[in-house]
């Protein structure tokens, strides 16, 4: 791949991964700034030091606005998205990730010019590693075999066919109370529906399956929302399970190989080191000693209790009950509370054969940069 004669759009653009697969694509693939477009719902400050790109705003849901940002593009990076665990808005989060990634790749499939997808799902579209604490691979975790099971979907099939009926508006009154954890199900579908555009319609596309990133332009975000608990002492204990942590510059590195380099069809879970592999207690601490290290007169918990699952689980409805009376975003949901009971570890072993892909960057690195954003140091 030339980089330098690649028109390149990014769509999430302006948001924390965006915004860092934009950094890397100047910084390191050597793109011109002339040669990039972004499309974000939002503008941020995230690429105020990059004058000269193409910045567009619109919504991955008008279909219109989607084809005309890719209008005499030749590589798409599709890494717009809704993470949110708050329940109340299933529907919302079932559009955006699914139907905005359906109008993505009709977008792609109609265009003359564009050679490529690259498409950021997630490793929440795998299924649960197991032995507890094992590393995850992209053969070893099926969602459809997953035990415990983390999707409402029994197959690919039952995925897509929940898809099709809410895009054809046949899937009945209420049909997004099936949903189960309204983001891995959302992921899930719309990783169906990209499977199925490589696997029917010979789309050249290929997917990337990130950790959990910290890093500089991630002042938004569950990410950036529990370090600001822990900043305020909000976060008493952590429940028993784990995250694949990353940071996020690696994983925006990840994307730019997997654009260059990646088998059409293929998934690659982009994480970072196995050692950042972490139990929640164990990335509390690095919050927190983030945190000490550069407020030395803060007081600042450094003892993370593991709570049982049931008393997790009553935490989050006590705070939904919360959030239903002040109205205000739900901080712990039950969806949430039944995800963090697992170790959710995963292997880029795939990556790095394949891609040449090494994390360069420690999880703990990335919180240092999440800190400084936080805290008026970056802006995005």
């Amino acid at each position: 791949m030339d980089w330098a004669v690649e028109k390149v759009l990014v769509i999430g653009g302006s948001g924390f991964l965006g915004a860092n697969i934009v950094h890397d694509l100047v910084a390191r693939a050597g793109v011109p700034l002339v040669s990039i477009r972004t499309f974000s719902d939002r503008t941020t400050h995230a690429l105020d030091d990059l004058p000269g790109i193409d910045q567009r705003q619109g919504d991955v849901l008008d279909r219109e606005s989607v084809a005309a940002a890719c209008r005499d593009c030749t590589l798409v990076f599709h890494a717009a998205g809704s993470a949110t665990f708050d329940p109340r808005r299933k529907r919302q989060q079932w559009l955006a990730n699914v139907e905005g990634t359906r109008n993505v790749l009709a977008a792609v499939r109609a265009s003359r010019t564009i050679r490529r997808l690259c498409y950021t799902s997630t490793v929440n579209v795998l299924g649960c590693p197991r032995p507890d604490g094992a590393l995850g691979t992209e053969e070893s975790c099926s969602p459809y075999a997953s035990r415990p099971p983390l999707h409402s979907f029994e197959s690919a099939e039952d995925a897509l066919a929940l898809a099709d009926a809410v895009h054809a508006g046949t899937a009945g009154a209420g049909w997004w109370k099936r949903l189960g954890i309204g983001y891995f199900d959302s992921k899930l579908a719309a990783q169906e529906l990209v499977n199925r555009a490589a696997r029917k319609n010979g789309l050249d596309v290929v997917s990337v399956l990130p950790g959990t990133c910290f890093g500089r332009h991630g002042e938004h975000g569950d990410a950036a929302e529990l370090m600001k608990g822990v900043m305020r002492n909000g976060i008493p204990a952590a429940p028993r399970g784990g995250l694949p942590l990353a940071h996020a510059s690696d994983v925006a590195r990840g994307h730019v190989l997997s654009a260059e380099k990646g088998r059409p069809g293929a998934l690659y879970i982009i994480s970072g080191r196995p050692e950042d592999n972490l139990r929640h207690a164990d990335l509390m601490h690095v919050l927190a000693d983030v945190i000490r290290l550069n407020e030395p007169e803060a007081r600042i918990r450094d003892r993370f209790p593991t709570l049982p699952a049931w008393l997790v689980w009553l935490s989050a409805a006590a705070a939904e009950a919360r959030s239903g009376l002040t109205g205000r975003p739900v901080t712990l949901s039950r969806q949430a509370a039944r995800v963090s009971q697992y170790a959710l570890f995963y292997s880029s072993a795939l990556a790095e054969k394949e891609l040449g892909y090494r994390p360069e960057k420690t999880f703990q690195q990335g919180v240092q940069e999440m800190y400084h954003s936080l805290r008026g140091g970056g802006r995005s």
